[in-house]
């Protein structure tokens, strides 16, 4: 079994249930400094229990400032194994990272997305197949955008007992989307750049996204590794 499987197997196994706060955007125990320009590639492989790989693909991930605006921009672009691509864009807030807007779009067409984040909703206008929707899904103030997640686990303040609640917009879950963050430990993660002094935080959601093993540098809050269980299958994303 491949050894990151089964360090975040024992971490599950072994983390202590404490109290747990919730992080809004603005929070100021977010670490905002960390916000920087950048590109990272992230490798995404498929395995089943026993660690046989299944498929695999790529994904781009660019971090752009707008200091007139006062915005971050994370692009994302997935390169699906069947030769589809994934392309979406969220705007926030670089002071709080309340998000502001979000466009997806696929390639060829199956799926396109409009999202206008407001304070207490989120303004969608979406084309599945063809099939068009113009909704509004009801939020509670300080949430943050479940396609800058990923990012934002980065940027939290970990530390022994740290455990938080973050509020997402997620489509398809027609609005709120609670996730839970938790520190469970250190871990000198060796990759293609060295060996990387990182914190090791479990994260998840009530539905639909399993809890997941996230292995992030202290120093500059890249996220270098996660494990995510699906079923029988674990995707392995990992920074190249």
């Amino acid at each position: 079994m491949d050894r990151f499987i089964l360090l975040a197997m024992i971490l599950l196994l072994t983390h202590i249930t404490r109290g747990q706060q919730v992080v809004k955007a603005g929070d100021p125990a977010i670490r905002y400094e960390l916000i920087k320009p950048g590109v990272n590639l992230y490798k995404i492989i498929i395995t089943d229990s026993a660690g046989k790989v299944m498929n695999e693909f790529t994904s781009r991930h660019t971090v752009s400032l707008n200091s007139a605006k006062g915005w971050v921009i994370l692009t994302q672009q997935l390169n699906l194994p069947d030769g589809r691509t994934l392309l979406d864009s969220t705007i926030a807030s670089t002071t709080t990272l309340a998000p502001v807007r979000m466009r997806m779009v696929t390639t060829p067409h199956f799926m396109s997305m409009n999202l206008d984040f407001r304070s207490r909703e989120v303004h969608v206008v979406a084309d599945k197949s063809g099939q068009k929707t113009d909704t509004l899904h009801k939020m509670e103030e300080g949430y943050f955008d479940s396609n800058l997640l990923e990012y934002l686990f980065g940027l939290l303040p970990y530390k022994k007992g740290f455990k938080a609640t973050l509020n997402a917009y997620t489509f398809e879950r027609n609005g709120m989307d609670p996730w839970q963050v938790e520190y469970v430990g250190d871990d000198m993660l060796t990759t293609n750049a060295g060996t990387i002094n990182c914190y090791i935080a479990r994260v998840g959601n009530a539905g639909n996204a399993p809890d997941a093993m996230t292995w992030i540098e202290k120093s500059t809050g890249k996220v270098w590794k996660r494990i995510v269980p699906m079923g029988k299958m674990y995707y392995i994303i990992t920074k190249v």
